[in-house]
C-alpha cells in the first residue's frame, strides 16, 4: 500500500500543502502506472479533483500563515516591548507614495501597534491587499522623526510589478561604493549630487548589518519600513527600525550618524 507522507515533500514545510500536493501527484502516478486496471481510471479522477481543491486553496493558506505571523509580532511586541494596540491607525495615516501601495485593491491594515524605540514613536502593522485573484502580505513599521529629512529611500526587494501592473522606480539612483551592500540594495535620492542625501560607507554597512533584509523610505517626518511576508521576529524588526533610526536621526551634538548632516532645518 502506497503510504502519504506527513512531513516535507518535495520542498514543502512539514504539514504544509506543497508537501501534501506533492504527495498527491507522486499517488496519481502510482495509481496510473502501477495500479492500472478500472480504479486505475477513477482513483485518478478522484485525486485529480483533490489536487485541484488544493491549488485552489494553497494561495488562502499563504494569506492565513502571514496573518498569524502579524499576530504574533503585534503580540510579542506587546507583552515584551510595551507596545500598545492601535486600532485607530488607518491607511489615511501612512505614507502611500510608493511601494507596497502602488498596486491592489481591498487594502488593509491589521495588528497594529504602537511604542517607542530610542524615544522615537514607532508604529508597526500588517498589510495586505488583493491583485489578479492573489492576496499579497506585507509588515510595515512607521517611524516619527523629530524633524524633516532629505528624501531618500532603500530597497531590498524589487516593487511588485506584472504585465498590468508598472514597477515603480523612482529616480536618482545612488551607488554607495560597498560593493556587498549595493549588491544587495538599491538606494534613490531626490538630489544624488546633494551632501547629506547619499549613504556613507559606515551607513552602508550599519543598514547591511540588520538582522533581517527590509525596504524604507522617507517621506518628511516619517520613515516607512516594508517587507513582503513581514518580519519573523519583534526582535529582528526593532534592529531593522534602529539601524535605520541610526542613518537618519542626528546624534546629540547635531551630526548624523556617519559623517553628512542629513536632517533638514
Amino acid at each position: 500500500m502506497l503510504r502519504l507522507p506527513t512531513g516535507s515533500v518535495g520542498g514543502g514545510e512539514p504539514g504544509s500543502l506543497v508537501g501534501v500536493k506533492n504527495a498527491v501527484v507522486a499517488a496519481v502516478a502510482y495509481t496510473v502506472l502501477i495500479k492500472g486496471g478500472a480504479m486505475g481510471v477513477v482513483v485518478p479522477i478522484v485525486l485529480f479533483l483533490a489536487l485541484a481543491a488544493l491549488v485552489l486553496v494553497a494561495p488562502r493558506a499563504g494569506t492565513f500563515r502571514a496573518r498569524r505571523r502579524s499576530r504574533g509580532l503585534a503580540q510579542e511586541l506587546a507583552t515584551v516591548h510595551g507596545f500598545e494596540s492601535r486600532p485607530d491607525v488607518t491607511l489615511g495615516r501612512l505614507p502611500l507614495a510608493g511601494p507596497p501601495f502602488h498596486y491592489g485593491t481591498a487594502r488593509t491594515l491589521s495588528d497594529q501597534v504602537s511604542g517607542a524605540v530610542d524615544d522615537l514613536t514607532v508604529t508597526v502593522a500588517g498589510y495586505s491587499c488583493r491583485e489578479n485573484g492573489a492576496t499579497h502580505g506585507y509588515g510595515l513599521v512607521l517611524v516619527s522623526l523629530p524633524g524633516p529629512s532629505a528624501r531618500i529611500e532603500v530597497r531590498h526587494e524589487p516593487a511588485f510589478h506584472s504585465t498590468l501592473v508598472a514597477e515603480p522606480v523612482p529616480g536618482g539612483r545612488v551607488h554607495t561604493g560597498v560593493v556587498p551592500f549595493d549588491a544587495r540594495y538599491e538606494v534613490y535620492a531626490s538630489d544624488p549630487h546633494r551632501m547629506g542625501t547619499k549613504l556613507s560607507a559606515t551607513e552602508s554597512e550599519t543598514l547591511l548589518a540588520a538582522p533581517e533584509p527590509f525596504s524604507w523610505r522617507v517621506h518628511g517626518r516619517d520613515v516607512l519600513l516594508w517587507r513582503s511576508g513581514g518580519w519573523p521576529s519583534a526582535d529582528g524588526l526593532l534592529g531593522c527600525v534602529r539601524a535605520t533610526v541610526s542613518v537618519l536621526r542626528p546624534d546629540r551634538d547635531g551630526t548624523a550618524t556617519g559623517g553628512a548632516e542629513r536632517t533638514l532645518p
